[in-house]
Formats: structure tokens, C-alpha cells, sequence
């Protein structure tokens, strides 16, 4: 099983290898029933089982990218037209 630093650094695995490492547990804890059913059902039995408790896991959260802000936008043009309007009225 390889991991890579990050993960390690993180103390999170992806979802492939938490798989397998919960399917190699499994493994080894229900080797008895592994006479009983055969190698083949064994095996396709135990990753079944494997899929389904790792759904139940939290996922691993990537992080958002930082998003900048829209700098406000400026109203001077509305205030600019008023006071062109004022003026042309006092001037009339």
C-alpha cells in the first residue's frame, strides 16, 4: 500500500487505499470462513464488505480555492450627473 507524504501528513488516506486496507483486515480476521465458502466467493465477498464500510467513513474534504473579492464598485457617476443637474438648473 503506497501513500504519499501529504497523506501521511494529514493522517488521511484516500478511498482506494482505505479500501484495501480495511479488505486486508478483513481478510485476515475471516480466514476461518474462507474453507467453508471457497477462495473465489471468499475474496468477492470481502471486498464487498470492504466498499461498503468505507462509504460510511467521512471523505476526504479538498480545500476551496481562495476566492478574491469584487472590489465595490464606485457610485460617483450617479452623484456626478445630480450635481451636472443642479448646476444647469441654478445656471438657467
Amino acid at each position: 500500500m503506497s501513500v504519499t507524504n501529504k497523506d501521511q501528513e494529514n493522517g488521511q488516506l484516500s478511498g482506494k487505499d482505505t479500501r484495501k486496507n480495511i479488505e486486508q483486515q478483513l481478510f485476515t480476521l475471516l480466514t476461518g470462513w474462507k474453507d467453508q465458502l471457497g477462495e473465489k466467493k471468499f475474496k468477492n465477498r470481502i471486498k464487498k464488505a470492504a466498499k461498503l464500510l468505507s462509504k460510511g467513513l467521512p471523505a476526504k474534504k479538498k480545500e476551496a480555492p481562495a476566492t478574491k473579492k469584487a472590489a465595490p464598485k464606485v457610485k460617483k457617476a450617479k452623484v456626478a450627473k445630480k450635481a451636472a443637474a443642479t448646476t444647469k438648473e441654478t445656471n438657467a
